[in-house]
Parts: C-alpha cells; sequence; structure tokens
C-alpha cells in the first residue's frame, strides 16, 4: 500500500487553510508546531481558540476577506494559549474556494537585536491599545461639552471629534501593518476633506494667517482612500501655514481645486492616451524652498526644521503614488506651489 504523503508537510513554511467562518480545515506540520497542537486539535475549531482574538492576524483576514488578491506583513508575531513564543512571522494571505482562506507562514530571516520579543508587531499592538484609549476619552469628553456648547464652540468640537476618529482608524491600520503603499479606496467628496483640515490649521493658527478657499464646485467624487489623503494634505497644509507664519507679514494659505485634461500618467502597463485628473493646489506666500531642499524634500528623514524628522513629505509621496498620482512643486522668494493631481477611476477597486 503506498504511502500518501501530504506534501504540504514537506514545505519549510506552515500553511493553514481557514474556512469563511475562520474554523480550521487542514494544517501541515509546520502549522501545527507553530500553534502548539496535533492536526487532530486544530481541525474543525475556530483560529481563535489559538490564536488571541486581539492579533493583527485577525485585522489581516478581514481585509483578504472583502479585497480581491493576496495580502502580506511582515514581522508578525502568533500569539496564543500554546503558540510558540518570541518568534516573528512573515505572512501571505490567499483568498481560497468557496470564500476558504490559505495562510502560509515562514519566520521573518530579520532580526534586530535592539527590538524586544515582540518586534515591530508588538510594538503596533502596544500602540493600537495605549492610544486607542486615550482617543476614546478625548472623543467621549467632545461629546460631553457638545450638550452645553456655544454656536462658535460647536465646530471646534466636532474637529476634535473627527479627529480622534480619523486617528483611532489610523493607528487600527497601522497595528494591522498596512502602509500607505496600500490604500483602501472609496469613493468621498474631497472638498469636505480639505474643510476639516482648514478648519483645523485656523484653531491652530489662531487667525495669524489667511487661508483661502478656491474650489471648483463642478468636481465629482473622486476615489481613494480619505484617511491617507487626509494625511497626506493635511502635511502640506501644515507646512505651507508655517512656511506663511514666518513672513513678518499676512501669512496667507490658498487651497484650490480643478480638473486637468490632457494630464499624462505614466504607465507600465500601458499609455494608450492621455487622462483627466483633479488638481489640488495649496499655495502659500512663505519665503520659498531653495533648489537643492526641493531635490530631497520628499526623501525620508529630510528635513529643514529643527527638530524635525522629516517624514511628513515622504509620507505624502507614498500615498501620492499610491493612488498613481503626482506632484509638482513650483516655488520663488513669496510663492511656493505644491500640486497633487490625482487621475480620475470610474471604477471602484477593491
Amino acid at each position: 500500500m503506498t504511502d500518501k504523503t501530504n506534501l504540504s508537510d514537506l514545505m519549510p513554511v506552515a500553511v493553514l487553510q481557514i474556512d469563511n467562518r475562520r474554523n480550521i480545515m487542514s494544517a501541515n506540520t509546520e502549522a501545527q508546531m507553530i500553534l502548539g497542537h496535533s492536526l487532530a486539535s486544530l481541525q474543525a475549531h475556530n483560529l481563535s481558540e489559538f490564536v488571541y482574538h486581539d492579533s493583527p492576524l485577525f485585522e489581516l483576514l478581514d481585509r483578504v476577506a472583502s479585497e480581491e488578491g493576496d495580502i502580506s506583513s511582515h514581522g508578525l508575531t502568533i500569539a496564543g494559549p500554546s503558540a510558540v513564543r518570541g518568534k516573528l512571522y512573515d505572512i501571505r494571505l490567499r483568498p481560497g474556494p468557496d470564500g476558504s482562506i490559505i495562510l502560509a507562514i515562514a519566520e521573518s530571516l530579520v532580526r534586530d537585536p535592539s527590538d524586544s520579543a515582540a518586534g515591530i508587531s508588538g510594538f503596533g499592538r502596544i500602540l493600537g491599545h495605549e492610544v486607542k484609549n486615550p482617543l476614546a476619552g478625548i472623543s467621549g469628553a467632545a461629546q460631553l461639552l457638545l450638550r452645553n456648547a456655544s454656536e462658535d464652540e460647536v465646530p471646534l468640537l466636532e474637529i476634535i471629534k473627527s479627529e480622534a476618529s480619523r486617528i483611532e482608524r489610523l493607528v487600527s491600520r497601522l497595528s494591522a501593518f498596512e502602509l500607505f503603499s496600500a490604500p483602501r479606496r472609496d469613493r468621498f467628496n474631497i472638498h469636505q476633506l480639505l474643510d476639516k483640515i482648514l478648519i483645523a490649521e485656523e484653531a491652530a493658527h489662531g487667525g495669524k494667517i489667511a487661508l483661502k478657499r478656491a474650489y471648483d464646485p463642478s468636481l465629482p467624487e473622486i476615489l481613494g482612500d480619505e484617511d491617507h489623503l487626509h494625511e497626506a494634505f493635511q502635511n502640506i497644509v501644515r507646512n505651507a501655514a508655517e512656511a506663511a507664519s514666518e513672513t513678518g507679514g499676512q501669512g496667507q494659505v490658498t487651497l484650490q481645486t480643478a480638473f486637468e485634461t490632457g494630464f499624462a500618467f505614466s504607465s507600465k502597463r500601458n499609455a494608450r492616451r492621455l487622462q483627466r485628473a483633479i488638481r489640488i493646489t495649496v499655495e502659500d506666500n512663505g519665503r520659498g524652498i531653495s533648489s537643492e531642499t526641493r531635490d530631497q524634500m520628499f526623501d525620508m528623514f529630510s528635513s529643514t526644521k529643527a527638530g524635525g524628522r522629516g517624514l511628513g513629505l515622504s509620507v505624502v509621496s507614498e500615498v501620492v503614488a499610491a493612488h498613481e498620482g503626482r506632484i509638482k512643486v513650483e516655488s520663488k522668494p513669496g510663492q511656493t506651489k505644491f500640486s497633487v493631481f490625482l487621475p480620475m477611476k470610474r471604477d471602484i477597486v477593491q
């Protein structure tokens, strides 16, 4: 009689398959060793019995269930009652037949001796826990203050609630190791997003600079990741407001939106024709940016500010690139323009 060996047992990675209710369908030898249970103990049982429910693995499962294609994440811990401790794993998730999901798990080869045992994964979980709790308190306090707020106070309290919710969403996504290079696309009103940013900057600068709007009211809703684009435009507007506040005179920042026809977005797959785009321009009347600075300003850790970490514009660059957009910077003394061009998309890409 021929021994029918499962080929997955010969693989140097753990392979796990779960159904659409997250019950374990199969697990090779490597997966059994990671979870600390035999196949007989794992099969037909829910994954949450073997992996703690707050693991970022479940957030990745939520995402792969709602999107097409594979999802990868690096440096995760898999914590559970009997799971192997102190190791980091690279995980790839792939949609399988009938709503199932296949997980390939390999021990991460990258190590930093200065990291804690939990590594980046542990940091993400700690960040998610430690930041979400005070954010909930801030949001709750704002809600209580709204009950007796004056008409002038209501918009500012609404900003506090909105920003607390947005930061909580970003932290949740960070704890699941979603980077700005992986946007979740949906349709939203770009002018409403820009207004939230301007109102927050008006409050931050206490009326010391003039913030103006020059919107094209005919623009349709755009397709993109609202949280990521909010972060990108907030960085641009904040830099512009800081530059305008240093003029010594009346600082001014203007946000302009417009259609851009015949814009050339380069594409590796095809370049059949020019496309329509939406342009968002942030203009300030600051001192301007030198050509040397412009060449390096989107590099990570490049900053001209005292104590600055230089992360803001690198985030802008990554977000815009992930949306297949382009950035144009024009600057001279007394006028700097950051223009972001986003291609118009017809269909929502899940």
